[in-house]
């Protein structure tokens, strides 16, 4: 009996030091809380109980619990997320190679970045709801997936290849909706995009897909191509659009989006990443995403050989040789600065799974390139925190009550956003998450893959 006792308890520790760490109470000192209305960082003390925040004090009330932690003067950052992302892993510059990661694996590149969170903006509908219906990060460390499920576009149109709702006509898009709000989407998408040859929905069927979203209170999310389309977009109502145009914007368009409350998630960038890899300077290599380590510890080797841009990858050669021509990226800064001085509301979204934005590291990215383009990192953090739990309708943040879900970073990341992917130390429901174990399903190796080759996992 009693050595039947003991190998309980052995099989039960082995169990629980295979798990992630659930001490979830304790006193973290000296930590700087951010406050995004005075643009403060305040000393603080905080104490963490049963993976929620039990009280935040002034730095000079001290706390005292079994386990206390030295903040070390760092800033104490609330939850990121990243308001645009799609499943899928990570991809070659001309899209011949990839590094698929499936949901899960998406779910631990994100946390291992410091991300606690992502809007999937297109996946298999059955797949991504049915892994955010599990609720994972309540028992294991990955990040939460919010999902819009399928992308709305008529035939042919811009994402219609697997997943996709085809829409031409207002009833369509009617009835569509209406079957699809039984997943409960935490928004939807629809194509609404005049830039390129490619069809899209009409006005009609358009304005009838934002006003059934409405109805049934599900925010709608606008993949645009034109300043032209943005404009449409707010004044029939959309809740976000997503992408920014590289042509000069009109100068009615921050007023218009602001009287309609439409906020947007330009998806910035991308464009100047490549552009920067375009020609590249040894200036230019060592600020882009290929001399960050965590690009390395995320991204396989082989995508990344890709790069620097040359005109063996013709196409993507010219095509950013005429965006150097046009002065796109002059034209992007001029529409942030602008749209950021009007108040209009800005989300951060990596558009992870394109080119050179990588799952996770995506995300950093995009603050970096919003911060060249004109924003404050003020502007930039607020966007990626609490602007993004007021869209998702979350009740999360950094107060008595609400989850343990915050990074702790250098108090220079307030000046700089290059630091961003330096974090090391992350809480999820007031665990210290250890990242390493993450790799096993952000970076696949053999065995990992042949679970998501053969449909084992997602």
């Amino acid at each position: 009996m009693k050595k039947l006792l003991l190998l309980i308890i052995l099989l039960l520790a082995i169990l629980f030091a295979s798990c992630p760490s659930f001490a979830t109470s304790f006193v973290l000192n000296n930590v700087l809380l951010p406050d995004f209305e005075t643009r403060q960082l305040n000393p603080v003390n905080v104490e963490i109980a049963d993976g929620k925040i039990k009280q935040i004090v002034d730095i000079e009330t001290e706390l005292s619990h079994a386990d206390t932690r030295d903040g070390q003067g760092q800033v104490m950052m609330p939850a990121l997320i990243d308001m645009h992302s799609h499943s899928m892993g990570n991809t070659s510059l001309d899209y011949s190679d990839h590094q698929y990661i499936g949901i899960r694996g998406t779910a631990n590149a994100m946390l291992y970045a410091g991300v606690h969170a992502w809007l999937d903006l297109f996946s298999d509908e059955d797949d991504i709801f049915g892994y955010r219906n599990e609720g994972f990060p309540d028992e294991r460390n990955e990040a939460y997936v919010f999902a819009a499920g399928p992308c709305f576009t008529v035939p042919t149109g811009h994402c219609d290849f697997g997943g996709t709702r085809l829409i031409s006509t207002p009833e369509e898009a009617v009835n569509e909706l209406r079957d699809l709000r039984h997943a409960k989407p935490d928004v939807v998408k629809i194509v609404f995009d005049n830039a390129g040859r490619a069809p899209t929905v009409d006005e009609a069927t358009f304005e009838a897909f934002l006003n059934e979203a409405r109805r049934l209170n599900i925010n709608s999310v606008v993949h645009i191509g034109t300043w032209g389309d943005v404009r449409t977009a707010a004044r029939l109502g959309a809740d976000a659009v997503t992408h920014l145009p590289r042509e000069p914007m009109p100068e009615d368009i921050p007023q218009v989006m602001l009287e309609n409350g439409t906020v947007i998630i330009p998806t910035a960038g991308g464009v100047p990443e490549v552009i920067r890899l375009h020609e590249p300077s040894e200036a230019d290599l060592a600020a882009s995403v290929l001399a960050i380590p965590m690009t390395d510890e995320l991204v396989k080797a082989k995508l990344l050989r890709d790069y620097p841009v040359t005109e063996r990858h013709q196409n993507v050669y010219d095509w950013l040789a005429g965006l150097k021509e046009n002065d796109a990226l002059a034209n992007m800064r001029e529409s942030m600065i602008a749209l950021d001085q009007a108040g209009v509301e800005i989300l951060v979204g990596s558009d992870s799974g394109n080119l050179a934005m990588f799952q996770g590291i995506g995300f950093h990215r995009e603050m970096y390139f919003l911060q060249e383009l004109g924003m404050s990192p003020w502007d930039i953090f607020f966007g990626a925190t609490h602007k993004a739990y007021n869209f998702l309708d979350l009740d999360w943040g950094l107060e008595a009550g609400k989850p343990a879900h915050f990074t702790l970073h250098s108090e220079h990341i307030f000046e700089d956003l290059s630091l961003s992917t330096q974090v090391e130390t992350i809480y999820l429901h007031g665990r210290k998450v250890e990242r390493e174990p993450l790799l096993r399903y952000a970076k696949p190796g053999f065995f990992q893959y042949l679970r998501l080759f053969f449909g084992l996992e997602v």
